[in-house]
């Protein structure tokens, strides 16, 4: 019997230990895994995504170092710092510091990269600072702006010195022939670059050639560098590859871009020739995506924080008017300010669509929610009684 008991024991204190240890062994591995940001974002946070398009923004400046674009990089410089002091001082007289640092970086050099190289320095610093300071007032601060504070900020820029922004390249006489950017690029408005010849050729022989096509030189030069006055309209290469990289790693959304972009080429193509008296459905829609900033807009301006609407519908919409505007206010292309008023105009639509957000929300609450909450109170009372 004291040989059972002392076995019996033995067995319960084995299995104790046994236990203790796999206890042990459970708690080490939540201790492992606690950390202190214990949340998991579904997509990339503000900050992440901030730092990507900051990231991205900075190799377009570098490029302006590269190609020797002084005037360029000191507007740059500059509306930066007046964006970050802006930013200070908006946290001195608010008594409350936010960690906005970044995007206030981010809004400074989109404003120098949308401003002409002959723009004045001084009045830059000026309009930069003041505009981006009052619009946190005016307009909401970071999280609910209501305008694009980039897009009023230039847009003063415009009005104040209108002669600095570059002239329209085109005329309807120039749009009626099927390639219009290729007459630009043959008449010097579009400088070729000394490597384009070289380049073209080898995508007409290794790619080009799989399709029985061939592309004139001149096209490499229009994707790489237009020459534009105004840096943000020049590099549609680095532009679209940075596109192409924030959207594949969710740091901004693609719906508003595309729906703006498919219905603004689309309307180039089809209405644009009966505008202009050129052959039906030959509108260039190269010429249209390729100049006056479209590509840079859409990317970094048309869809800037809080300014946009949140379900998929919404942004719909939002990206299909704004294509339908930049139509009728930037044409076809090499419009140096369209995208501006395109911008600011949807500011105005937006609350429109977000009330309407709103109330097909309210209305999903008390059609289908609500009534699912009572019927659970209601077995819950059955169970009750």
């Amino acid at each position: 019997m004291q040989l059972l008991l002392s076995f019996t024991s033995t067995t319960l204190s084995g299995n104790c230990i046994i236990k203790e240890s796999a206890k042990m062994t459970y708690y080490q591995g939540l201790a492992d895994r606690v950390t202190f940001r214990p949340y998991s974002f579904l997509s990339p946070s503000v900050a992440d995504s901030s730092l990507g398009l900051l990231v991205l923004l900075l190799v377009q400046v570098v490029l302006l170092a590269i190609t020797r674009s002084f005037n360029s990089l000191l507007i740059v410089s500059l509306t930066t710092l007046s964006a970050l002091g802006a930013d200070i001082v908006n946290s001195i007289l608010r008594q409350h510091f936010e960690r906005s640092w970044r995007v206030a970086i981010i809004q400074g050099i989109i404003v120098g990269l949308l401003l002409p190289s002959t723009y004045s320095p001084i009045a830059a610093v000026f309009i930069t600072f003041c505009v981006l300071l009052l619009s946190k007032y005016a307009f909401g601060g970071f999280s609910g702006p209501w305008v694009n504070p980039v897009a009023i900020t230039v847009a003063v820029a415009y009005f104040l010195d209108m002669n600095a922004f570059p002239l329209l390249q085109v005329d309807s006489s120039l749009l009626q022939n099927r390639n219009a950017a290729l007459l630009l690029i043959q008449d010097g408005t579009i400088p070729i670059a000394a490597e384009d010849a070289y380049i073209t050729a080898f995508l007409n022989r290794t790619i080009f050639s799989l399709f029985k096509l061939a592309v004139p030189e001149g096209y490499v030069s229009l994707f790489w560098d237009t020459g534009s006055l105004i840096p943000a309209f020049r590099f549609n290469a680095i532009t679209l590859l940075s596109s192409i990289i924030l959207i594949s790693l969710d740091m901004i959304d693609w719906v508003i871009p595309a729906c703006f972009m498919t219905v603004y080429a689309v309307l180039v193509r089809l209405c644009g020739p009966l505008i202009t008296g050129a052959v039906m459905l030959q509108g260039d829609m190269l010429l249209a995506i390729l100049t006056g900033g479209t590509l840079f807009a859409a990317l970094y301006v048309l869809q800037w924080y809080g300014t946009t609407p949140s379900t998929f519908a919404g942004k719909c919409l939002y990206g299909c008017l704004a294509g339908a505007f930049a139509f009728l206010i930037m044409g076809m292309g090499t419009s140096s300010v369209g995208y501006l008023f395109v911008v600011l105009a949807m500011n105005i639509i937006c609350p429109i669509i977000q009330y309407l957000e709103d109330r097909a929300v309210f209305k999903t609450v008390h059609k289908q929610i609500i009534p699912r909450i009572n019927a659970m109170k209601e077995v819950d009372r059955v169970g009750d009684d």
